[in-house]
């Protein structure tokens, strides 16, 4: 028993590694950029759970699992259909495109069947706050002396707009700044909490610094979209712990107001460069209106991405179909990529197909605000935070990536909420029954989460 578990932790690690760091360089690119890094260890880390574990499904117990699974399915046979059979679908982008979601359903399938303990699910965690620091000083690195790795697009040749970035940004292993900032910001909601000093009458949560540091990478990389994520998961982490305690509350306040602080300065202070937020802010919105600048080129890309769920009669042009459409048929955006994962899942896949995939998510950020509120376990309701925050963190980070479906972590950020929500389904399955008597009571006399918990409802998180 203790070596299968030693197993699930090491298998459960490298799939959590493998997410934040898909390339090691060249050399693993067996057939050009087609099986990176995270590609063939997700590839052989299910081999290893069909053979060692042996693919048991518990069906009755773990319906996120198999709802994700099974929608992932028809999602790939759709798009097999689509490359076959649309005149705007990319054989080689679209093979590729249809990969990474076979690679995102295999890390349901991994998560869904090493059965981790709530124990083991937080080492996991602990995991990706280190893998998170390590990804922080190879950014800061980065910035500090203007090199890059090998997997960078500042040493891709064929790049086109490498030249506009700055070289003292960060990449980390992944191809461009956005995505970079992407990822390190959607694996900030696991950091808080997760360590802690212990002082005299308090203690230091170290997770803070780590969300200060990916504050400062993203502005310099000019990934607005992500600190706005960030601002967002930092409000709602707040309006979460309104409940707790007048020192928990005091601890929270304090550290959320010195982070939010620091991103104000950093907007509103000059570079030596370029002006400060408000004068960029102005200065888009009057290009904008002008007919000119990046926010009038992503207004424009995104009409054209409806407009390509419209031309497929809403079905979807198909895997890799609208890169190469805008490369023949030259938006006046001047983009090939529709810089939104949903419009993306839109306008490749039709609108069948993203209705579904919002509904699934919708579905997730319920059970865990349901979590969140009913569980009489701290640990499991800092889960349901933790899941809220990540679900909305996603959906705002999803605008920053020119295209986002080939990204890996975002796959297994899907399966890790769905392992929270099913293992908490195990230890209490009341939460999700149709009625939940102390919840629905509490409701019917209409108390607010305050008065819930001053009643002891509920305990707090510590």
């Amino acid at each position: 028993m203790r070596q299968q578990a030693r197993l699930r932790m090491v298998m459960a690690s490298l799939l959590i590694l493998a997410s934040a760091i898909p390339n090691l360089g060249n050399e693993l690119n067996i057939l050009g950029s087609f099986l990176n890094f995270y590609r063939l260890m997700v590839v052989f880390l299910a081999m290893i759970t069909l053979i060692v574990f042996r693919g048991e499904l518990r069906i009755t117990e773990r319906r996120s699992f198999l709802l994700w699974m099974g929608f992932l399915s028809c999602w790939l046979f759709y798009g097999v259909l689509l490359l076959l059979l649309s005149p705007y679908a990319e054989a080689e982008r679209g093979t590729r495109e249809l990969f990474s979601i076979l690679c995102g359903l295999l890390s349901f399938y991994i998560l869904s069947n090493l059965k981790l303990s709530e124990r083991e699910i937080e080492s996991v965690f602990r995991v990706m706050f280190w893998v998170l620091a390590a990804m922080l000083v190879l950014g800061a690195w980065e910035i500090i002396t203007g090199n890059h790795l090998s997997s960078s697009m500042f040493n891709d040749p064929a790049n086109e707009v490498a030249w506009r970035v700055d070289t003292h940004s960060a990449t980390g292993f992944l191809y461009n700044v956005n995505d970079y900032s992407a990822l390190i910001t959607l694996m900030l909601p696991v950091v808080v909490g997760r360590y802690r000093i212990v002082f005299r009458r308090g203690y230091l949560d170290p997770g803070w610094f780590l969300i200060i540091a990916t504050a400062v990478i993203n502005r310099v990389n000019d990934a607005n979209f992500c600190n706005a994520a960030l601002v967002v998961g930092v409000f709602t982490y707040i309006l979460l712990h309104m409940g707790g305690d007048r020192r928990r509350k005091g601890w929270v306040l304090v550290a959320a107001t010195v982070l939010l602080t620091g991103l104000l300065v950093m907007y509103f202070l000059n570079d030596g460069e370029s002006e400060n937020v408000v004068s960029r802010t102005m200065d888009l919105v009057s290009r904008s209106a002008e007919g000119t600048g990046s926010l009038h080129s992503r207004l424009l890309i995104y009409r054209d991405a409806l407009s390509a769920g419209w031309l497929s009669g809403f079905l979807g042009m198909g895997p890799g179909g609208f890169s190469l459409y805008y490369t023949e048929n030259p938006s006046d955006s001047g983009f090939i990529n529709p810089h939104s994962l949903l419009l993306e899942i839109f306008s490749e896949y039709g609108l069948i197909i993203v209705l579904l995939f919002i509904v699934l998510l919708v579905l997730l950020f319920r059970n865990m605000h349901r979590i969140f509120l009913v569980s009489k376990d701290p640990t499991r309701r800092v889960w349901g935070q933790t899941g809220m925050i990540w679900i909305i963190t996603y959906l705002i980070v999803s605008f920053a990536s020119s295209n986002y479906l080939p990204n890996s972590f975002h796959w297994t950020l899907l399966a890790l909420i769905c392992l929270m929500k099913e293992t908490i389904r195990e230890e209490e399955p009341e939460i999700f029954a149709r009625e939940f008597e102390k919840k629905e009571s509490y409701a019917n006399e209409g108390l607010s989460y305050n008065q819930r918990a001053s009643a002891g409802g509920y305990p707090d998180i510590p």
